[in-house]
């Protein structure tokens, strides 16, 4: 490294830099060598020296809210955002500098980064000078970063502000590049994501959904994007629609019927009245059939009405489409009960069947709008049902039944009311194996019973014990749902007076423990319950609840909050979680203050050994627990994010010893199916899933 950085009057050369920050080698150029492949998934054929001091600089780094995590792909490095949770003070503002200069250090030298979150905690406590040099001048002088998320339109730092967004303009070696902020576009924002669409050679992902656009900042941003050959993705603002052309046809419009390049859209909605948003769903969706290539559509925050669903019926069904994926499930609906003339939308007469031609040219959208002669591509539908009807879901079904290529319904905000009728409609209509209700459920003895001919209907339930006759009631209803239901997910809120109850206490250890399709469990205590006092076992003592994160093998997420131990108990969870296979996401936060911190410190002393959480939550006060113990949280989640990383890449085809050593110590892991189907994106993870879980 032969380029100097000045911070305030200090001019710092390779040989300054490794005497104030020792250990790290920074002269030292990166060493990763890449595998000949410019994709997403390419392995470097060796790693980068930064992997062996990771914890080291990812300490340092810590002090600005980043790490460094193998995230996408082993030997790649991602700076991700995390919390500092460590004391303020000179102290903090050194190291705080330190890990600007690191971060200069890596983005300009390093070219295993290739991903950044970038927000306004890495300007804080900075001089602008230092910020322009470490930060600004980074981005400048990068060009392998692949991937950008601002989590911040920095409003609060206008004076350099416009420095980094002009840096950022020059970033032609992005391919994605997200704005998580929201609010009116920032004139420096918009000129630097114009500037970049006209430089760019491979930008394929460009998200700003919660920017809003002017009339001028719209045709501006749409101008660029009809020049650009590159860009696949987009997520914008439904403000984007209002700019024109001459002729009074949306500019936006007029490019989605011309994009060549674009497969998936996702816009962000404003919800006022279900007329408004027809009228721009109307332009959006004539505009995606006259052009027939988009492959997935996502819309959040629209009210949406009946000709909305006759849209999108249009809109899936159109010949030679290629739509594979509808997601709805962020929008409400607003369709009237019954029509003028007194009938219901969408419900068929006793002498109509619901491929009936009288059925047909009735007014339900869902059946007057599709084409049922098309070559339908649509595999994944998600939608609300608040605002809708069950007979308006009926109608939906009905034509959704007959549709091959749809395996997926997503179907959330589905009302307690509503449930035992959604569910009849979802057997009645042959799509309970296509139908996932995607709620928490909040159930009791009576609930279930109604929905006992339904037990593939729920997989996501909550039971209470505030509100049940007795700690017996109790114990039935979980023990019905445990034995009844395919659950996947159950959350149960405790009183003291059940846990102390011996038989009802048995009874729920029994059913957790055998709930071997449970994979997130949570605990939740209800008025401050002490496990410390309820049924114990011997060798090591500890309450036969817990038997439940050893023995239930299908466990993957568990959350204990709001119940107090014990030292005995605190010990077993920990020790229990550290040799699981199989937990890779824990929540913990003890109604006592004292038990929470030590936990932190039983997990320090006991987790290094763990290679299967990724996930670690602990609600701790920022004065009971040092530093450091913080910090080895966050050290232990990167450590084990690569690991996950390196053994999903080895069934992708990595054969390297790093994967290969990976993929044998979380085989069993759940997780790493939950994350090869994500980066898969659906394909053949369900026969391969069953394959590697043997």
């Amino acid at each position: 490294m032969n380029e100097k950085i000045r911070i305030g009057s200090e001019v710092l050369g390779s040989e300054e830099l490794n005497q104030r920050i020792p250990g790290l080698s920074l002269k030292v150029p990166c060493s990763a060598k890449g595998s000949g492949e410019e994709t997403d998934r390419s392995v470097p054929t060796s790693i980068c020296h930064v992997f062996d001091y990771l914890s080291r600089w990812n300490y340092i780094l810590w002090h600005v809210g980043l790490q460094l995590r193998e995230l996408r792909c082993p030997g790649k490095l991602s700076l991700v955002r995390v919390v500092y949770r460590g004391r303020g003070g000179c102290v903090q503002r050194t190291r705080s500098s330190d890990a600007r200069i690191l971060f200069h250090v890596l983005l300009v030298q390093h070219s295993c980064v290739e991903s950044l979150h970038l927000d306004d905690i890495l300007i804080e406590s900075s001089g602008l000078g230092e910020y322009r040099e470490c930060v600004v001048s980074a981005l400048e002088k990068n060009s392998s970063l692949r991937a950008l998320t601002l989590g911040s339109l920095f409003g609060d730092y206008r004076s350099v502000r416009e420095d980094l967004f002009e840096a950022i303009s020059t970033m032609t070696n992005l391919r994605e590049l997200v704005v998580l902020g929201r609010g009116t576009a920032p004139p420096a924002l918009l000129d630097a994501i114009c500037q970049l669409l006209v430089d760019t050679m491979c930008l394929v992902t460009l998200s700003m959904s919660g920017i809003v656009l002017d009339e001028e900042g719209g045709k501006r941003l749409i101008g660029e994007l009809m020049r650009n050959d590159t860009v696949e993705n987009l997520s914008v603002h439904v403000s984007i629609v209002q700019s024109y052309m001459s002729n009074g046809v949306p500019m936006f419009c007029r490019f989605l019927a011309t994009s060549v390049q674009l497969t998936s859209l996702s816009m962000q909605g404003v919800r006022s009245d279900s007329d408004s948003t027809c009228r721009d769903l109307r332009r959006i969706v004539g505009a995606l059939v006259i052009r027939g290539e988009l492959e997935q559509l996502r819309l959040t925050g629209f009210l949406l009405n009946a000709e909305c669903a006759a849209l999108f019926a249009h809109l899936v069904s159109r010949k030679k489409g290629r739509l594979r994926s509808l997601d709805i499930s962020g929008c409400r609906w607003c369709i009237p009960k019954s029509l003028p003339e007194g009938r219901r939308a969408c419900k068929a007469t006793r002498d109509e069947q619901p491929d009936d031609p009288v059925l047909t040219k009735s007014t339900c959208p869902w059946l007057q709008a599709f084409d049922r002669t098309a070559r339908v591509e649509l595999s994944f539908l998600a939608l609300s049902f608040a605002g809708l009807e069950p007979d308006n879901l009926q109608a939906l079904l009905n034509v959704a039944v007959t549709v091959e290529s749809l395996q997926i319904i997503s179907l959330r905000h589905v009302a307690g009311a509503n449930l035992v009728q959604v569910c009849r409609t979802i057997r009645q209509t042959g799509m309970s194996s296509r139908v996932r209700l995607e709620d928490i459920f909040l159930v009791d003895r009576s609930a279930l019973a109604e929905l006992r001919e339904f037990p593939e209907a729920l997989r996501k339930m909550a039971i209470s014990s505030v509100d049940c006759a007795s700690p017996k009631a109790f114990g039935d209803t979980v023990h019905m749902a445990c034995t009844w239901y395919k659950v996947s997910t159950l959350k149960l809120l405790l009183t003291q007076e059940v846990l102390s109850d011996i038989p009802t206490f048995n009874k729920l250890s029994k059913c957790l423990r055998s709930a071997f399709t449970l994979s997130e469990l949570a605990l939740i205590g209800s008025n401050r319950p002490d496990l410390d006092l309820t049924l114990k076992a011997a060798e090591p003592p500890h309450s036969v609840l817990l038997d439940v994160i050893s023995r239930n093998t299908s466990l993957r997420a568990l959350r204990l909050s709001g119940i107090r131990l014990g030292d005995d108990n605190l010990w077993f969870v920990v020790e229990e979680i550290f040799a699981s296979e199989t937990l890779s996401e824990i929540y913990f936060a003890s109604w006592d203050p004292t038990e929470n911190d030590d936990f932190l410190q039983i997990v320090g002393d006991l987790f290094r050994g763990n290679k299967c959480v990724t996930k670690l939550r602990v609600r701790v006060s920022t004065d009971g627990v040092d530093e450091e113990r913080w910090f080895f949280v966050e050290d232990l989640i990167s450590r084990n994010t690569g690991y996950l990383t390196c053994a999903v890449h080895f069934l992708l085809g990595d054969q390297s010893s790093r994967s290969a050593a990976a993929f044998k110590d979380l085989y069993n892991n759940p997780a790493l199916r939950i994350k090869f189907a994500e980066v898969t994106n659906g394909g053949l993870t369900r026969r391969t899933t069953r394959n590697i879980s043997g």
